[in-house]
């Protein structure tokens, strides 16, 4: 099988990832009122899920450096299957919240293994737009696979959901074991070695890159729904229908964020992705008054941040050639970090100051994490002067 094809198969299992992840807002007030527990209660199903693939993912890499590529990702997909399994039989709210953190856990080890065997596997020019493809799992994800949940779920109930999803896993996990050659892993990093790593301006710039952007996109996407309601008075099915629109520009932005990266490189997509993500946003309570432009807007907003994405990874492998894999780890569990502060920040600003204020503070909050991207390329810049 051709490498374009493994890479699309990683893809599919990504999809698989994303949707079991995303899956819980859509189905949350069934698990509360099947549970008997409050929806606030079971919003924290999605909050376990995130730390297990925040905090768990970087050291499972770790201790995983050397065991071969294939039979991780294996294993890893086997676990993502019983968790699923487990979920959808779980007597009691308190085991399918360990069947989230377990699902956290094998979430964050698959992403960070199949991105770093997509650039391995693709040509030097071609690395960005592989690691475009493995988002771009994802980003389907919240097209096709969490709509189609939440609607089977509205017919069958959410227990049928999980399961589901472990069957479907069964088709990467086939095709995987058939096709994937094999790969022996990165040599292991010890812990102080991978510390040491953060003393690299660079890569702490790089770090707050992801920290930033994704934390004035979660500010504000986390109640993009109330906001389109009460700028641009959109009833429920037209924002649903913007949702659909803006998960279709996110499969685009990913394409666009890696053959941009391929084709001009990384600084330059990195900088025009951040700025028009920023721009929107601090335009978006003005332009989201005008029901067309709202739609508009929001579309080339998520395409903005599905375009620095695949960039902001491969800037990573750059910085740690060696020990790729652990630094995708870490900027994993950044992203994790940057969707929790900005939901929890914006839910404050609402709160206390008016919705119409999350988009500004989420675009100055993007505006920083552009500042450390020129950071980070003025160092390099710096480091080239002194060897030259």
């Amino acid at each position: 099988m051709s490498k374009k094809y493994l890479i699309l198969l990683l893809a599919l299992g990504e999809f698989m990832i994303g949707t079991a992840e995303s899956i819980v807002t859509g189905i949350i007030g069934m698990i509360a009122d099947d549970t008997g527990v409050s929806l606030s209660l079971a919003g924290q199903l999605v909050t376990a899920f995130s730390l297990a693939f925040a905090f768990g993912a970087p050291v499972l890499i770790a201790l995983t450096a050397g065991v071969e590529r294939k039979k991780l990702i294996l294993w890893t997909l086997f676990s993502f299957i019983v968790a699923n399994l487990l979920a959808s039989i779980s007597p009691s709210f308190s085991l399918l919240m360990l069947s989230r953190i377990l699902l956290g856990l094998c979430g964050g080890v698959y992403t960070v293994v199949a991105l770093a065997q997509a650039a391995n596997m693709a040509s030097p020019e071609k690395k960005g737009s592989s690691i475009a493809i493995i988002l771009m799992g994802f980003s389907l994800s919240l097209v096709l696979g969490v709509p189609l949940g939440t609607m089977l779920g509205d017919i069958w109930g959410w227990r049928p959901v999980f399961a589901l999803i472990a069957v479907l896993t069964l088709i990467p996990f086939f095709a995987i074991l058939a096709y994937l050659p094999k790969q022996q892993g990165e040599e292991a990093v010890p812990l102080r070695k991978q510390l040491a790593a953060l003393r690299n301006k660079r890569v702490i710039h790089a770090l707050f890159i992801s920290l930033f952007f994704v934390t004035g996109y979660s500010t504000v996407y986390t109640y993009i729904t109330p906001l389109l309601q009460s700028t641009a008075a959109m009833t429920t099915a037209w924002v649903s229908t913007t949702l659909f629109l803006a998960g279709l520009a996110s499969v685009a932005g990913s394409r666009i964020g890696g053959v941009s990266t391929d084709k001009w490189g990384i600084r330059p997509t990195l900088y025009v992705s951040l700025l028009l993500h920023a721009a929107i946003l601090l335009i978006l309570p003005l332009s989201s008054q005008l029901f067309t432009w709202a739609i508009i807007s929001v579309m080339f907003w998520v395409a903005a941040v599905q375009t620095t994405v695949p960039a902001q990874q491969y800037y990573l492998i750059t910085l740690s050639p060696h020990s790729s894999q652990v630094a995708l780890s870490m900027n994993t569990s950044v992203f994790q970090l940057g969707l929790a502060l900005g939901a929890g920040l914006g839910g404050v600003i609402v709160d206390h100051v008016g919705i119409v204020h999350i988009s500004w503070v989420g675009g100055l909050l993007v505006l920083v994490g552009f500042g450390f991207a020129w950071a980070s390329f003025a160092q390099e810049k710096r480091q080239e002067s002194l060897q030259a």
